[in-house]
Order: C-alpha cells, then sequence, then structure tokens
C-alpha cells in the first residue's frame, strides 16, 4: 500500500516544493522487479528521478554514484523510515559511498564508516544535495566502540538475590560458555531475577555486534529514539502465550521474531510449561545452528538467531515438588504431565538444569547485608572472570580458526582433544554417562561444561573436579525417574 501511494505523496510534495510535476503518464521501474518492495523510503529517489528525468534538476559532471532514500510528505519535507543502518550497511557492500536520506536518520549514519552520508529535511535540500550546488558535509566518523555501563562498576547484579549462591553459580557459568540453562523452582524462589542480571554479567558489546544488533533493531522498528546504536545485551523476556510466529518470526511481509531480537544477547522464556510444545520445539534450529530460516510460498527469509537461552519453570502443577517440608500436591502422573510439555530433543539441548528451592526465612534474615562497595566488587570480580574466560575461549578457538569461539557453540571432530580433557576426567566423565544413561549430546554437552568451569579458573586441562560439578547439571527432570 506504501508503494501504491508513493505516487500521491511524489506529485504533491514535487508541487509544494515549487518544482513542475510531469504531464501525462509517468512509469518508474523499481529494478530488480524479482524482488518484492514495501515501505515509504522509495519517496525521495521516485522524486529526484522524476525531477532529473524532465530537467529541473541537473547533475554536475563527474558526480559520485549516489543513492536515495526517505519519505516525503505532501508539503516536502523528507521523514524518517526504518532500517537506515541496514540500508546504508548494504550500500556499502555493493560500493556506493555518497547517499542522501533524512536528516533524522543522521545519528544512525554515523556508525557506518566510508559513507558520506547527507541528511536533509526537505525536497528542495535533497535537490541541492544531488545536484552538487549544496556541499558536501565530508565523510562521517568512523564507528568507535560503544560506551557500555559493563565499563562502569555498577551495583552487584546479584544483591538483590539471597541464598540462591547454586544459581548464581549455574547463571555464572552459562554466561561464560554461552550454554543454554533451564531454572526449576518453586514461586517466589528468583528464577526470574536470576535470568534477568545474566545480560549484566555478559562481556560488553564489539563494535560489530553493536552495528549488528542495531541494523536488526533499525529493520525493525526497534530502534533507540535517539538513534544511537544499541549499547548494550538484548534481554528479551517473553510472555507464556506467545506464538510461533511472534518467537521466530514471519508475517506476510517477513519480520523477525524474539529469537531474532535477542541475537548477541538473552532470550527469556519464563512459565516455560505453559507454552505451547510446537512453540518450544521451533527452537531447536536456532539452538543448534544460531540461525532461523522461513520460507513461505511467496518469499523466504533467514534471520540471525545466535542468543543465550535462559528458562524457568515450576517442577510441578501447584510449583511446590522440589521443596522439603512435603508441601506438594501433585501426584507423580500430573508431574509427568505438567513436564512433558518441554520434549525430549528440546530439554537435551540445556546444558544446565538447576533445581532451586525457596531460601527459609530465618536463614534469609540471617544472612549479612553487604555494603555497596563489597557489592561492587563481587559484581566487577565476576564480570572479569568471564570476560576472561571468553579470552581463553577465543585463544583456542582462533588455533583452530574457528568463528563460534564460545564452548557451547564449538563443533569439532575431535572434542576430547579440542577440550582438553585429561585421561582421568574422560574416564570418570564416561562412568558418570553410562550410570546415568547419557546420551551422546549430553555426554559431550557435560564435557563443554567442564571446559567452561575450567575457563572460569583459568586451568589448562579439565579435571575430574570439574567433570563431577558438570555432571551436577545433567539432572533429569522428574518425569523420567523410575515410578515406586
Amino acid at each position: 500500500h506504501a508503494i501504491r501511494e508513493s505516487r500521491d505523496r511524489v506529485r504533491a510534495a514535487i508541487r509544494h516544493s515549487g518544482y513542475n510535476f510531469p504531464k501525462g503518464r509517468v512509469i518508474a521501474s523499481y529494478a530488480p522487479a524479482s524482488l518484492p518492495k514495501q515501505g515509504s523510503a522509495f519517496d525521495l529517489p521516485l522524486a529526484l528521478a522524476v525531477l532529473t528525468s524532465c530537467d529541473q534538476v541537473v547533475r554536475m559532471a563527474k558526480a559520485p554514484e549516489t543513492a536515495a532514500f526517505g519519505e516525503l510528505s505532501l508539503d516536502g519535507h523528507v521523514r524518517y523510515v526504518h532500517g537506515a543502518l541496514g540500508r546504508l550497511l548494504s550500500l556499502k557492500e555493493q560500493g556506493i559511498r555518497h547517499v542522501i536520506g533524512p536528516a533524522a536518520c543522521e545519528r544512525e549514519a554515523n556508525a557506518v564508516d566510508s559513507i558520506r552520508y547527507e541528511g536533509v529535511s526537505t525536497l528542495k535540500e535533497a535537490v541541492l544535495r544531488y545536484s552538487g550546488v549544496s556541499s558536501p558535509k565530508g565523510d562521517v566518523a568512523i564507528a568507535s566502540a560503544p560506551e557500555d555501563a559493563h565499563d562502569l562498576e555498577i551495583f552487584d547484579p546479584f544483591g538483590m538475590i539471597r541464598g540462591q549462591e547454586e544459581g548464581i553459580r549455574a547463571c555464572t557459568i552459562a554466561a561464560a560458555g554461552w550454554h543454554p540453562i533451564l531454572l526449576m523452582g518453586a514461586p517466589g524462589c528468583g528464577k526470574t531475577s536470576l535470568a534477568s542480571v545474566i545480560p549484566e554479567i555478559l562481556p560488553p558489546l564489539t563494535v560489530e555486534e553493536s552495528l549488528e544488533i542495531s541494523r536488526i533493531y533499525s529493520v525493525s522498528g526497534h530502534a533507540p529514539r535517539s538513534g544511537d546504536l544499541v549499547k548494550s545485551r538484548p534481554f528479551r523476556h517473553t510472555h507464556h502465550t506467545i506464538t510461533c510466529g511472534a518467537l521466530i518470526g514471519g508475517g506476510i511481509i517477513p519480520s523477525p521474531g524474539e529469537c531474532t531480537l535477542a541475537h548477541r544477547g538473552v532470550l527469556f522464556l519464563d512459565e516455560v510449561t505453559e507454552i505451547q510444545p510446537r512453540v518450544l520445539d521451533a527452537l531447536r534450529e536456532p539452538l543448534e545452528t544460531g540461525h532461523i530460516h522461513l520460507a513461505r510460498a511467496e518469499w523466504s527469509a533467514t534471520f540471525p538467531a545466535d542468543f543465550l537461552f535462559v528458562a524457568a519453570c515450576n517442577p510441578c502443577r501447584c510449583g511446590y515438588l522440589l521443596e522439603q517440608k512435603g508441601q506438594c500436591r501433585c501426584d507423580d502422573a500430573a508431574v509427568r504431565r505438567h513436564l512433558s510439555r518441554i520434549s525430549g530433543p528440546l530439554f537435551d539441548r540445556f546444558d544446565l538444569v538447576v533445581s532451586l528451592t525457596r531460601v527459609d526465612t530465618q536463614e534469609m534474615i540471617s544472612i549479612p547485608d553487604t555494603d555497596s562497595t563489597t557489592s561492587t566488587m563481587r559484581a566487577n570480580e565476576t564480570k572479569k572472570l568471564i570476560s576472561n574466560a571468553w579470552a581463553k575461549q577465543q585463544e583456542r578457538a582462533s588455533r583452530r580458526g574457528l568463528t563460534n569461539f564460545l564452548n557451547a557453540k564449538v563443533r569439532v571432530p575431535d572434542p576430547e582433544r579440542y577440550f582438553a580433557v585429561s585421561d582421568d576426567a574422560m574416564t570418570f566423565a564416561a562412568d558418570i554417562a553410562d550410570r546415568r544413561m547419557l546420551s551422546v549430546r549430553s555426554f559431550f554437552s557435560m564435557l563443554r561444561i567442564a571446559r567452561t568451569i575450567a575457563d572460569l579458573e583459568q586451568h589448562e586441562y579439565i579435571r575430574e573436579i570439574d567433570i563431577a560439578e558438570a555432571s551436577h547439571y545433567k539432572a533429569r527432570l522428574p518425569f523420567v525417574m523410575p515410578q515406586n
């Protein structure tokens, strides 16, 4: 609809700006014709093309190849359009270095080096820029690393959580190795609080990651109002009624879903056992490949979806299965029915499964408060441990020429050698796998967790103690346990 309406906007904008719209029929070709077009960003280039075709705009000799985009209002003003960053990066890849667009998109344009972006507010100004009469502004500055709250001293992100040291440790391991994690426990035990602080302890975004995320957010209409790059890792918290299309993307016009909006950040599914199993199973592809490929009759698209998957649920319908005081009111059949909504293949993809219990009131009161200095030191120490673990993994991957360096994403034919597992540790791991009847995927998942634990401790080889801790997180769901 926006394309069809473009002719009316362009005609009105040209006349209101003091130019003459040519008489007779005007035909515009949007090449290549095989690509679907949508949106209002074609208004400005169409207006410039019309004015050029009837000699109302004359370009100077040896003018550089120029691209233009922007929506026109009826009075000739150039309006902001979504996706400016993506357009500029694509133009850069095609060798175009001079771009005319909305002045409101200048902040996004400043992030792209080697592009001379000229922001304009009206069609008249765009004509002057395009003809070369108005002097160009020059190249924009090369993007620098985004400032991030991670570089500053902040409050301890775990300071609001009391008594869940095992959960904090598991979240630290998950962040250090990009391991999918499932938090199970009673209502109010701190599952959501634990999940929400994981982005705070992840290393800051690189310039490339910031551009990548900003490009996604610009196209999808989620870009910051300031026009700046996204400076912190995404944290997408979904409702349990989410649909498959909202999670992985889709629509008549392909648009990214929550998986893509969580790219390079955290996707948190709370009350995961309340989500439709068909929706949950759609996560298997992005968890395995880091991408989502969608195909419909009219189009196909591939979206990036490399996120840290964090899920939380109650262990049973009433929520108190793991509590020690016999509060659970559910029978075995009800427990199995509740947890069976997580399919076996999806559950197998959780590297860490953490069982949490509510902290006793007296125990919580007895935990001493920490002052702000101690909290800040703990936060910085946790983030430093994770950053050092990432650096160690990156160094290991670079020796093999691997691009995916985080332990959870590494795929090599010889994991025992790559992860540097000692003979004693490998024998110990094999014995655990046999006794617990772990699948091949779960076995290598245990090795990856152990490698991350060793990286946090800055050890060269995986030890038996690392395997023992890793095996603790390879729990089996209650519905697969033998019945009495």
